[in-house]
Parts: structure tokens; sequence; C-alpha cells
């Protein structure tokens, strides 16, 4: 388990201090995939640092599985940081070693014998899906290649925890994806910890239990990824799930539309196995309403799926729309009115 307790950091500089993580309190629980999201300068990249202790917290404690890292010594800390692994944006590889070589480097470090290291960097090729690049140089590789053989690296000492720094931002979305999916089967695998640093919201979606929204230095919103797509709160937790959702409809738009009296422009959001219910064809059916798509859209979450319609629902009264509101709220499809004439 992970807990941060009170973490403050501060960077001074000579004309003023900084305060890069404000006063942050989280705890990760063991064998999760837990994901911190935020825009440039929300601090998220140093949040991640402190956890291995490459940035020392200006007060509060890191603490893993029962160590205070930031009260280690040094000896401590080295031997603490082999179960805290850390994957990098621009995969951080030695350029004159071959992608073997690169895998035993911490085991190198280690101590680990020179037989042992080479089984087990070989081993680990497998693990990431890089056979037959054994002995391929990092100028040789693709974006993809480079962070498996980065996450391989960072399997190499067994750890219990996989920090990963913007592991996926500098590859396409395929790439991307690939990836995503190679920590699913590594985390499964090996019972790892794994906390996601990321400013792309499709990566929460696709693999995190958990989510933290970070904003000025401080987490703004935590949660299950589910309930937090499904009910965000704060406006930048806003931003980031209607960007993921591809949501640009404003109520603005709507000022485009013509509607007659008695007409309803609205959203209708739902998860989970509303999604796959034929919403449109149970209004008409169930509640004799004209509806017109305007706009749709549903993402999956690993606990299940996300969406939203936005639809122009046509000559009903207020009492027909508080009906047919009060049926699908008992459905857990929430309901809002965007235009109303």
């Amino acid at each position: 388990m992970i807990e941060l307790n009170q973490i403050v950091k501060k960077y001074r500089t000579k004309d003023q201090d900084i305060l890069a993580v404000d006063h942050v309190d989280l705890s990760i629980q063991s064998g999760t995939i837990f994901g911190v999201v935020g825009f440039s300068g929300a601090g998220k990249s140093t949040l991640i640092r402190l956890l291995n202790n490459l940035e020392t917290p200006t007060s509060g404690e890191v603490i893993i599985d029962g160590a205070t890292i930031n009260k280690l010594s040094k000896a401590q800390l080295r031997k603490k940081r082999q179960k805290l692994s850390m994957v990098f944006q621009h995969f951080n590889l030695l350029w004159s070693r071959t992608v073997v070589q690169n895998i035993m480097f911490p085991l190198e470090i280690a101590g680990v014998s020179k037989k042992e290291a080479a089984l087990r960097a070989k081993q680990l090729v497998d693990v990431v899906g890089l056979k037959g690049k054994e002995y391929a140089y990092p100028s040789e590789l693709s974006g993809g290649q480079k962070q498996r053989v980065g996450i391989a690296r960072a399997l190499a000492n067994e750890p219990d925890v996989l920090l990963c720094d913007e592991a996926t931002s500098a590859l396409d979305p395929q790439t991307t994806d690939e990836i995503l999916d190679l920590l699913l089967k590594i985390k499964r695998e090996r019972n790892l910890t794994i906390v996601i640093i990321t400013h792309e919201m499709h990566v929460i979606r696709r693999i995190c239990d958990e989510v933290a929204v970070m904003e000025a230095g401080r987490v703004v919103e935590h949660g299950n990824v589910k309930e937090v797509f499904e009910n965000p709160r704060q406006p930048v937790t806003q931003r980031f799930v209607k960007d993921d959702l591809n949501d640009d409809y404003e109520k603005t738009n709507t000022e485009l539309i013509e509607i007659d009296k008695n007409d309803f422009i609205v959203r209708f959001s739902f998860s989970g196995t509303n999604t796959t219910k034929p919403l449109v064809s149970y209004i008409t059916k169930a509640h004799d309403i004209n509806v017109n798509i305007l706009e749709a859209n549903i993402k999956h979450t690993k606990e299940g799926s996300i969406g939203f319609l936005v639809a122009h629902l046509q000559n009903l009264n207020s009492e027909k729309f508080e009906n047919l509101e009060s049926d699908l709220s008992d459905q857990c499809v929430s309901v809002e009115v965007l235009k109303h004439e």
C-alpha cells in the first residue's frame, strides 16, 4: 500500500517559491492500477517522483508498505528503489546497448551475476513481446518497441510497484493501446501496483481502477474511475471527461436549432448495461415520443461502458416529460434539459 500524508513540495527560486504539490493526501491499494491525471503544470510528474524519492518532499510523508521513503538512509533507499521501478516518457534507453543489455543494466547495478541477468533479460524480452529483437539497438526500434524495452528494464528487479510517468504520451494512439494492454497483462500476471501519470483521460479510462485529478498542485477529485466518469464534480474533471467522450455539444449549440412549442433538447447520460439497451427505441415505444438524435458516443472502462446521447424530443407536455424523466431515472439514465420551448 502507498500512502501520501500531507505532501508538500516547494521549489525555491531566486525570486519566489513555487508550490508544485500542495498538501496532497492519497492512499493507493496494493495490486491496483492508479491513475493521476492533470494538465501541464498540475504537479503530477513531481508527485510521482516523490514516490521513489527522486524528489524529496518539503513536508509530509510518503509511506510504501510501511516504510517512510523520505526518511530512509541512502542504503535503505537504494534497496527500496529496486522494488519501485519507473517507466519514462522518452524511454531513457542506453543507445550504445542492445535490447538485452538495456534490460540487464539495473540487474548489473543490483549485483546480479551476468549469467543470471542475461537469462532474466531474455525472459523479459518474451514477456514484453520483443522476441527476435534481443540484439537490436534502440535506433533500430520503433517508439512502441523502445517503450517495451523500458517496461522490461523496469521489471528486471521484480518490483512490487511500477511507476509510469507519461509512458504513452510520445506514442501514436494504436501503439498507446498496445502498451496499455501490455501493462494490464503484466499487472494480472505479476500482481503489481501500477501508478500512471498522464494528461490523457483515455489512458485512465482504459486501464485504471482509481483516478486522482490534479490542478495547481492539489488533488481536486479522487475516486473510482467509472464513478468519476459518470459524475465528474470539478470543472477540470468535467473538461477531461467531455474531451475523452468527444462530447463537445454545448448548450449554446442549441441556439442554432429551431424547435416548436412542447419540444425538448436533452442530454441523456448512461453507463453499464444501459449503454447496450435500445434507448431511442424504448422511448419511442414506451412513451410515444418522436426522437431525433443530434449527437452520441459510447466509451468503455474496465468496469463497463459510459456514454451520452443528445436528442430532440418532439411534442410532449411537461407531464409527459416528467414521466419520461422518472422512468429513465429508475433505469439509471440521467436527463439534462438543454433547451425547451
